[in-house]
């Protein structure tokens, strides 16, 4: 009877450990289809590999969680860190190949479990380890196509915190981050490559008008200075380098004969001419994630009062802040290059234009920010 007992005891607790191993798994399963699911809404490697460490530390119930990828042949960058603030700056430093315990990791291609980190010699941020009381260290290396790319890694407050059964975990963790990363190398790879053939198109309408060369250059620096000072952010700024680069794409449907006419334009002449942004819309949405930039470069010839092309009913804020803030750099550029019809205006005769279509063609606003900005480059 009492042996009966002690059985009926032993099979409870295996019990409560089965629960507790199910519960376990399926935290982490759910975990792992949840980090796929958030990984397809986006291809910002940051974003990615920030999403990746919140949720691994949580569904391993660590303290803190860190990311670092491999660059150059001997160098473990930090990308991304989860449980920490202050302190974060120990981390920042890299790590070479070899070099303590993420170090060996990428060096052998192995995990490691360390049960207690304060007396493993080979942990270097004991500092950090201190002050956030860490204890427990679980490191697996990034494996893709055999070559190690970096090193993800767990920590815990709690000694002797993590097992094998975690450190498989941990792998397929690994694995999605791998996921993350070449999915977002392939895409800025692709994106590359567009935004070249771009640059190439763009390149081709300024020589099919010799007296606009560099014109699209020239647009997006001043660009970028005004969006500089709007304290724009850095996903604005992007939007706007890119679509200063091809806010005329839409003049190669346009005859050259046309773009470099010396006299006045015919009615027909001038309906080709205002149709540039719609056609260069066109061409970019065709691209199919570039379509940021559509509105910036279809609007960039509408007035602020109204009575722009292509919509001559927009005016006002209605007009992207960027499209805005080419039409006044795209202008002065113009205004202080040769045209075929008239030679260029000196500097202060374009700012006096800039003062004096302030609130009517120009959002007043910009134009005061961007004759600071000429007042200062001087």
């Amino acid at each position: 009877m009492p042996a009966r007992k002690r059985r009926v005891k032993k099979d409870s607790i295996d019990i409560n450990e089965l629960k507790k191993v199910h519960e376990r798994d399926a935290r982490q399963f759910a975990t792992l289809y949840d980090i796929g699911q958030s990984l397809t809404s986006t291809l910002d490697l940051n974003k990615a590999l920030n999403l990746i460490t919140e949720k691994v530390a949580n569904a391993m119930r660590s303290d803190v969680c860190i990311l670092r990828l491999l660059e150059g042949k001997s160098r473990l960058v930090l990308k991304s860190s989860y449980g920490i603030n202050n302190g974060l700056h120990a981390l920042k430093k890299d790590i070479r190949i070899g070099e303590c315990i993420e170090g060996k990791v990428a060096k052998k291609n192995q995990a490691i479990i360390i049960k207690d980190i304060t007396q493993d010699a080979a942990h270097i941020n004991k500092g950090l380890t201190k002050q956030k009381s860490l204890m427990s260290l679980l490191s697996v290396p990034l494996v893709e196509m055999s070559k190690t790319i970096g090193v993800f890694s767990v920590y815990s407050r709690k000694k002797d915190f993590y097992s094998n059964d975690d450190k498989r975990t941990l792998a397929l963790f690994a694995y999605q981050a791998i996921i993350a990363i070449e999915n977002a190398r392939l895409f800025e790879k692709t994106r590359s490559n567009y935004i070249n053939t771009m640059r190439f198109f763009a390149s081709i309408i300024d020589a099919k008008d010799a007296y606009t060369g560099n014109h699209s250059n020239r647009v997006m620096r001043n660009a970028i200075r005004l969006a500089e000072k709007l304290r724009l952010t850095n996903r604005q700024k992007e939007i706007l380098r890119y679509a200063s680069l091809l806010h005329d794409i839409g003049k190669i449907s346009i005859d050259t004969s046309i773009l470099t006419k010396p006299g006045p334009l015919t009615d027909e002449e001038w309906k080709q001419i205002v149709k540039h942004p719609v056609v260069g819309s066109t061409i970019i949405k065709k691209i199919g994630f570039l379509d940021d930039l559509i509105p910036v470069v279809m609007y960039h010839h509408e007035r602020y009062e109204g009575g722009g092309y292509p919509d001559s009913d927009m005016k006002g804020k209605e007009i992207p802040l960027e499209a805005r803030i080419l039409a006044v750099v795209d202008a002065y550029e113009a205004m202080t290059a040769d045209r075929p019809y008239r030679k260029a205006l000196s500097k202060q005769e374009a700012i006096k234009e800039l003062k004096g279509c302030a609130g009517t063609q120009f959002d007043p606003e910009i134009v005061s920010i961007f004759l600071d900005i000429l007042k200062r480059s001087e």
